[in-house]
């Protein structure tokens, strides 16, 4: 009888130690287990969206891929690729967003990549190195500003990411940025290309530093002009105005559009005081992407 007693009492002492155990297993977060090398490299995430042409009806499915790209330099680029499900391997145009100085890829809202969705884009935004979740740039932050060899490395390694996808138009790329995004813009244009450019508050002396399009060139006998440019400023915006009039007059030839506001505003917050850009901007692609 006693060692039936004494075999009891460790069973029970053995229930008693596993139920926390298995409570502590089942109220585990999904989130607190160590993903997969594929999960960190990648996330696919599917949301809904109404379509523009009868709101409540005819709701498409539009996915958003979150990746890594590597640049030439072993940078690693954070982006974001927006498609309408069914249609990722269909070719369509790109449009690249590109942030300013100390924002990330979060600055452009969801409602205007929505809208380049329905226009028939595909769209990108990425994190410029040393912002989001990319990698840390080499030096001071400020370096980004003026060495050509790293902003303009992450916007190389991006597009030469978009020429490899099947679905995406690489006749048909363009590119949109506020201030050091605007630069990045340009620079896509006149280095890498692009159809078209949108440039939002950009800055004279890092456009010379990433293109080499400065005062030397313009006393060459015969050097290349770029169409299907467009530049934004404010004209209370430190020197924008003047240095995107310089850029205007010198490099851009017809088509080309400038349009200037009576603001002090700058980059993102100019698109936020002046909305209405968000519809130009759409036009601008509809006529020239």
């Amino acid at each position: 009888m006693r060692v039936i007693t004494e075999k009891m009492n460790k069973f029970s002492l053995y229930i008693f130690l596993l139920i926390p155990l298995v409570l502590l297993s089942c109220t585990k977060s999904r989130n607190d287990l160590t993903p997969g090398q594929d999960s960190i490299k990648s996330l696919h995430v599917k949301e809904k969206r109404e379509s523009n042409t009868q709101a409540g009806s005819n709701e498409k499915q539009v996915l958003s891929d979150e990746f890594l790209i590597k640049t030439s330099d072993s940078k690693e680029i954070s982006a974001v690729y927006y498609f309408e499900e069914g249609k990722k391997d269909s070719p369509q145009p790109l449009v690249i967003l590109i942030h300013q100085f100390r924002q990330s890829k979060v600055q452009w809202t969801r409602e205007f990549i929505n809208s380049l969705e329905s226009g028939g884009y595909k769209v990108l935004a990425y994190d410029i190195r040393g912002h989001g979740k990319s990698s840390k740039q080499d030096g001071e932050l400020s370096a980004l500003l003026s060495d050509p060899e790293q902003a303009p490395k992450d916007i190389d390694a991006v597009i030469s990411w978009t020429r490899e996808q099947k679905g995406i138009d690489s006749a048909r790329i363009a590119v949109i940025g506020t201030s050091i995004g605007g630069n990045l813009a340009l620079y896509a244009k006149f280095k890498k290309l692009v159809k078209t450019a949108i440039a939002i508050s950009n800055g004279k002396e890092t456009f010379e530093s990433f293109t080499e399009y400065n005062e030397a060139m313009m006393g060459r006998p015969y050097f290349e002009k770029f169409s299907k440019v467009f530049l934004i400023c404010g004209n209370k915006d430190d020197n924008c105005e003047s240095g995107q009039k310089w850029i205007y007059d010198n490099f851009l030839e017809d088509p080309r559009e400038m349009k200037v506001y009576d603001s002090d505003k700058h980059g993102k917050s100019l698109i936020e005081e002046k909305p209405e850009l968000y519809s130009l901007m759409l036009d601008w692609l509809k006529k020239y992407l």
